[in-house]
């Protein structure tokens, strides 16, 4: 299966992995300097738009950390793509917790990678903005 893929979508961006104390490893897009605001993307991952606002992020003066926590980076959304994706999400043991109101092995992750990223670039907090805000 051929997937189309924005080869600029992400360019600036560093990618380096983060590694959770329960093992769980996903790659992490930034870019920007200052406090870290970790923008958590919808389905189908992290696309060119949200690219596009981790870059307004940093360009206010922080840094953008985009956890990659499913789908392909930087590939442009298509009704195909989001249905593929959303068919293994339906399957996930970390949607099915979610969906019980039980503490989901992503969340997990997240609050790890927010107390990583505090350490790393300071600041009084993590902000995670909500993506709704790209198109404001």
């Amino acid at each position: 299966m051929i997937t189309s893929t924005d080869s600029d979508a992400l360019e600036g961006f560093q990618k380096s992995q983060f590694r959770s104390s329960a093992n769980v490893t996903h790659d992490v897009y930034s870019v920007g300097s200052g406090p870290a605001v970790i923008v958590i993307h919808e389905m189908p991952g992290i696309t060119p738009l949200v690219a596009a606002f981790g870059r307004k992020i940093a360009d206010r003066g922080m840094t953008a950390v985009l956890p990659d926590l499913y789908g392909t980076p930087g590939r442009e959304m298509s009704l195909g793509y989001v249905l593929g994706t959303l068919a293994k999400i339906c399957v996930s043991k970390e949607f099915n917790l979610l969906a019980t109101n039980k503490t989901s092995p992503i969340v997990s992750y997240l609050r790890e990678l927010a107390v990583h990223e505090r350490e790393a670039h300071g600041g009084p907090g993590v902000g995670t903005p909500e993506l709704e805000c790209v198109s404001r």
